[in-house]
């Protein structure tokens, strides 16, 4: 069980950097406010394709810099899957979902001064047909 969800975890994650520069089947908006007490909230829209679509997670976002180092999923989605692998949180869409979805995830980096940093992203999915 272990083994397979190491693999499907860095399937998802190889799929997602492969695809995340400019796909415009995958849009998350830039967010700030991950490392206050309240988090962030995050949007993403993305094309059913079967692909993952990811948010980069940065100690210094304003400069994509100290990229996180660990994270995790603290709330799972209704309609897909959510894995952590660092430093982004990757989401799948169920084969033929359409509507929208949600998940948590807190993720740990080094801020600017190199101090430890927590970082609480809730994403807002909406999934559209292809």
């Amino acid at each position: 069980m272990t083994l397979l969800r190491t693999s499907f975890c860095c399937v998802l994650a190889l799929a997602a950097q492969s695809a995340a520069a400019k796909d415009p089947d995958c849009v998350v908006d830039r967010f700030q406010g991950a490392a206050s007490p309240g988090g962030a909230d995050v949007r993403m829209r993305l094309v059913n394709l079967g692909k993952p679509c990811a948010v980069a997670n940065h100690g210094v976002a304003s400069e994509r810099s100290h990229p996180a180092e660990s994270g995790a999923i603290t709330k799972s989605p209704a309609h897909g899957t959510a894995v952590f692998a660092a430093p982004d949180a990757v989401y799948m869409p169920a084969k033929g979902f359409v509507g929208n979805d949600e998940f948590a995830y807190e993720a740990f980096a080094k801020g600017k001064t190199d101090q430890r940093v927590r970082l609480r992203v809730r994403v807002r999915v909406e999934v559209v047909a292809p």
